[in-house]
């Protein structure tokens, strides 16, 4: 990742009065001009204008509160001048991804994003049961108790109702009510592969608990019987962030559809779904991470990437553990564990290569309670994050397309060397005297467990050091590295 070294100074204040919301150091935001100027000349798209520009797709993990960080890093893509094409998201991603594409269908401006982040009441979406939850002694007890209660009587603690109020109004005055709404326009993308019935600028993930299946909206509307054009974009959200328990599951009226299905032999066979009622809740519990969502289904070469930003933070102690004792909590450790399958901050390396990590400092997706302290913790992370991605990337000089492209970057991370503007490798200095890390700036034997510790002051040692850390961005490798709990030998 972008260089952390003691010279860059990576610190970001968030400030209202800025007409991008933030401001960074004066190195950083040099390095990342230089950078985001590398990326248009030797990554952009040629346009059916004949233009370069910066495109991507999108693709936003769920994260409840911590959706925040999102905000952040997207600013930071838009900045570097990055316009997007499609956004994929799931939960609280789908709320900010819905937003980004409506503003991308209006023009390639998001400094709007964050005002309508800023606007969103975390509180109206706590379930009244539980507003007493965290209070502790007797008020939380009772809290805990009259939320059981109510959960034997109904489906969720909360309507759901809150995300309407808020963001249908939004949405209008962007002239988005309906996914007909957020159609691509083939004149202006005349290379795209989707399906005609995925060409639209937006797609949420949600769990349809009836069918027992993950549904990609509007994309898969036509398994209900209904066409994806005139479904409404804001309960399509609302079905994505459907949190079990937290909030009453969505209910879907379906109509008889027969549709063809792909057999594993490349053939189809058509299958019939009878009319009736199904069950969405959250997408989390079984794709939190819609990364491969635009990947193209030609195999034609991609025309720019697809980056993923997602809000996992780096658990470096875990406390004592303790084993189930009841039923109720099986099932909902079983659920925790759904919802938690891609929220591990250490995905595969070639996702990892194209994916901006938002440290979010342990707070939870159900935290309902934020301060403000937190929000602009949160949103500085995402800006922070974004930034030395988009760094690195220029270094780089093009951001992973293929799994190839990606294995390659990973590797030159794990020798400790990065691609210039040039696409010449960049080997890391030793250190010597200064007994200093060059890739990330922290001194050496800074573990003291026994024989591990970072690796000594040379080129070759240090590559080797840093070989099982290929993929994970500077946040880990200083809290795995330097941090005491995993060292190397």
């Amino acid at each position: 990742m972008a260089d952390s070294s003691p010279e860059t100074d990576w610190n970001v204040e968030v400030t209202p009065g800025d007409p991008r919301g933030y401001t960074r150091s004066a190195g950083a935001q040099a390095r990342f001009s230089a950078a985001a100027a590398t990326l248009l000349e030797k990554d952009g798209w040629p346009n059916p204008q004949g233009v370069n520009e910066l495109r991507a797709d999108l693709a936003l993990e769920g994260g409840g509160v911590k959706g925040i960080g999102l905000v952040g890093a997207v600013l930071v893509l838009a900045e570097a001048g990055y316009t997007f094409r499609g956004v994929a998201g799931t939960s609280a991603g789908a709320i900010a991804a819905s937003l980004v594409a409506a503003l991308s269908r209006r023009g390639p401006d998001m400094t709007e994003l964050r005002s309508h982040m800023d606007s969103l009441d975390f509180g109206e979406f706590q379930p009244p049961g539980l507003r007493n939850l965290g209070q502790g002694g007797a008020g939380g007890l009772s809290a805990a108790v009259l939320a059981l209660a109510e959960l034997t009587s109904k489906t969720g603690l909360d309507s759901g109702d809150a995300l309407g109020r808020w963001l249908d109004p939004i949405l209008d005055g962007l002239g988005v009510r309906t996914f007909a709404d957020l159609r691509l326009d083939e004149a202006q993308d005349p290379g795209m592969s989707l399906e005609a019935d995925h060409q639209f600028r937006l797609v949420v993930h949600t769990a349809d608990i009836t069918r027992r299946q993950l549904v990609r909206l509007p994309w898969d509307f036509p398994l209900y019987g209904h066409p994806p054009d005139g479904e409404s974009v804001v309960e399509a959200v609302r079905a994505s962030m459907s949190i079990p328990f937290y909030f009453k599951p969505y209910t879907f009226e379906s109509e008889r559809a027969t549709v063809d299905i792909p057999t594993p032999d490349g053939d189809t066979t058509e299958v019939t779904y009878e009319a009736g009622r199904e069950t969405w809740v959250d997408g989390g519990m079984l794709r939190n991470f819609p990364i491969n969502a635009f990947d193209r289904i030609d195999g034609r070469p991609p025309r720019w990437p697809t980056i993923g930003i997602k809000l996992s933070g780096l658990q470096t102690h875990h406390p004592p553990s303790k084993a189930c004792s009841s039923s109720t909590g099986v099932g909902v450790h079983c659920l925790e564990t759904m919802m938690s399958e891609w929220d591990e901050y250490s995905i595969d390396e070639t996702t990892a290569a194209r994916t901006i990590f938002v440290d979010t400092f342990g707070i939870k997706a159900i935290d309902f309670g934020l301060t403000p302290s937190q929000k602009s913790q949160l949103l500085a992370s995402g800006i922070r994050a974004a930034t030395q991605f988009v760094i690195e990337m220029g270094e780089a000089g093009r951001v992973p397309r293929t799994a190839a492209e990606a294995q390659e970057l990973v590797s030159r991370r794990r020798a400790g060397a990065r691609l210039d503007a040039d696409h010449r490798p960049v080997v890391p200095a030793a250190s010597g005297a200064s007994g200093t890390c060059s890739l990330c700036g922290a001194p050496f034997g800074t573990l003291t467990r026994g024989r591990r510790g970072h690796a000594p002051p040379d080129a070759v040692a240090v590559a080797r050091a840093h070989d099982w850390l290929g993929g994970r961005p500077p946040t880990a490798h200083r809290a795995v590295v330097h941090g005491g709990r995993a060292g190397l030998s």
